[in-house]
């Protein structure tokens, strides 16, 4: 196993360990994640679980859709977690709210059609539409029908 990962909101009223391996993260350039960051959300993936919290007092939840829910501290406003509703081992953590080791790469751009014109990632990566995403996640999630 890995060493855990600390991570914490501005304030630190919010903290947390991930105990499970992350070896990159992705961004989301949608419309919702770039109003809710400020721009394109870098965040690491957990899917089987591994995030234990030290503090969450001040964790405040939002409904931002009806399947996904956004976690932030409701002291600082930092924006912390995206969650799935009916995935409760399915975390995406913002990359900045974590101290990540040296040589985490960038794996996927999800909704790059969205993505304003005054920034870009660099790197060997894919790059997917909204359309091209949501189709991967209808697979995922159907069972590939």
């Amino acid at each position: 196993m890995s060493e855990p990962i600390h991570g914490q909101c501005l304030c630190g009223d919010v903290s947390f360990r991930v105990e499970s391996a992350i070896d990159h993260v992705d961004a989301c350039h949608c419309k919702m994640c770039q109003r809710w960051n400020g721009a394109a959300a870098v965040t690491a993936i957990l899917s089987e679980g591994g995030l234990v919290f030290e503090k969450d007092q001040t964790l405040s939840w939002y409904n931002s859709s009806e399947w996904a829910q956004r976690g932030f501290c409701s002291k600082c406003g930092s924006s912390l977690f995206y969650r799935l509703k009916d995935n409760p081992d399915f975390w995406s953590i913002s990359s900045g709210s974590l101290d990540l080791p040296d040589g985490i790469a960038m794996k996927h751009e999800i909704f790059i059609d969205e993505k304003p014109a005054y920034y870009a990632f660099t790197g060997d990566h894919p790059r997917l539409t909204g359309e091209e995403t949501m189709a991967m996640f209808n697979t995922t999630t159907d069972g590939g029908d």
